[in-house]
């Protein structure tokens, strides 16, 4: 089972062991529901892409930050990329191709982000 959908649904795990089973902070076992903690792990799968994509646009935006000093004027080129960046994920849904043996997800081929292209003006 994954251990960030168990602590997702219960909080209140402290230790997770593969074998002895999960304990609260006073060392109590804690009975899973393992309906809810698979419910969550789709979730998390489903959430992945997103996720992944988030990060990415968050990248990118850090290395703009410069351009937007008090003592410099970015161009509208730049300010329309970085409006670009920060409106991607309310206008892109990234979806998942297949998962792999580990459980990690892989996006589709054909669905991937379209970046929009950086300006070139230095």
């Amino acid at each position: 089972m994954n251990h960030e959908a168990i602590r997702m649904v219960h909080p209140n795990v402290q230790t997770i062991d593969d074998t002895e089973g999960c304990f609260d902070f006073d060392g109590n076992r804690v009975e899973i529901d393992t309906d809810a903690v698979n419910e969550k792990e789709i979730e998390i799968i489903a959430a992945e892409p997103m996720r992944l994509l988030r990060q990415e646009r968050n990248r990118r935006i850090a290395l703009t930050d410069w351009r937007f000093r008090s003592d410099l004027s970015p161009s509208q080129e730049w300010k329309d990329y970085c409006i670009a960046l920060r409106d991607l994920p309310a206008n892109y849904s990234p979806t998942i191709d297949i998962i792999t043996e580990d459980g990690y997800p892989i996006v589709k081929e054909d669905n991937t982000a379209p970046w929009p292209e950086e300006p070139t003006d230095g």
